[in-house]
């Protein structure tokens, strides 16, 4: 039996309930963990955290990829379930290559980097992030004379009403978790991170959402979506980043990417 076969499960006969028997038309349904209840009882001996299989990794779930549906916050126990868009897939970047850095790798970084290589792993996203900061790969893709810094990051309130497939979310009071913003003098990057370069269930929600509610804050300076793809190789650790365009119009939220590039760091 795999792991999440109970997840698979609780996902299938919540959408069962809740999204296979909503009306004709009807292309959003609320859910608040009042719903959730009847559901997350029998799982109450999993020991697994029983209320977080509706909250995180659902783009993993076979029951929501079949369907084609994503989960969009509202507060912090309400969500919505929502026709999926178009999926965003990140091809390898052709331009880049051996990519020289700024700052060396710092012990911490280096030795971090070096045992999960011995397992065949990757290093955590919070680690690969600050590597692309420290070494100058956020600067040099965005073409910025000094390394930012970083100013935001964690869980917080999303603080921004969407418009998704025509329909207006008030996201005022959801919780959203930001990898990493970083700041400069009249510029900042928003940073979307992921260790692992196969993204084909990619929810760009995840990197859409931080985005623009520090692009409504930070009303002065330029802002920057980025999202960044890492891998640790043999010897080396590659990144693919991509600058994400903002394109959205009345129906909602829509994207492209602007550019992308490759970098390598020999370790």
């Amino acid at each position: 039996m795999k792991n999440n076969s109970w997840q698979e499960e609780a996902w299938e006969e919540f959408l069962q309930e809740f999204w296979d028997k909503r009306e004709k038309g009807v292309e959003s349904i609320l859910y608040t963990t009042k719903e959730l209840n009847s559901i997350l009882k029998k799982y109450t001996k999993s020991g697994q955290g029983e209320i977080r299989i509706f909250h995180y990794g659902s783009e993993k779930i076979l029951a929501v990829q079949k369907r084609g549906v994503v989960k969009i916050p509202v507060s912090r126990n309400t969500w919505k379930i929502i026709k999926k868009q178009n999926s965003f897939i990140f091809n390898q970047p052709i331009k880049g290559g051996l990519f020289i850095p700024k700052n060396e790798l710092t012990e911490g970084m280096f030795l971090g980097v070096k045992e999960t290589m011995n397992v065949s792993s990757n290093p955590g996203e919070t680690t690969l992030m600050a590597i692309a900061n420290h070494t100058g790969i956020i600067e040099d893709f965005y073409a910025l004379e000094e390394q930012g810094v970083l100013f935001t990051g964690g869980r917080q309130k999303a603080g921004v009403t969407l418009t998704i497939n025509g329909e207006t979310l008030n996201m005022s009071k959801a919780q959203i978790e930001i990898d990493g913003g970083f700041e400069w003098p009249n510029f900042v990057v928003i940073v979307e991170m992921k260790s692992s370069f196969k993204q084909n269930n990619f929810d760009i929600n995840q990197a859409m959402i931080p985005y623009l509610k520090w692009k409504s804050i930070l009303k002065n300076k330029t802002v920057k979506n980025l999202v960044l793809l890492a891998e640790t190789k043999a010897t080396s650790i590659e990144y693919w980043a991509y600058d994400i365009k903002d394109i959205s119009d009345s129906n909602g939220v829509k994207v492209d990417i602007g550019m992308s590039k490759k970098y390598i760091i020999n370790i």
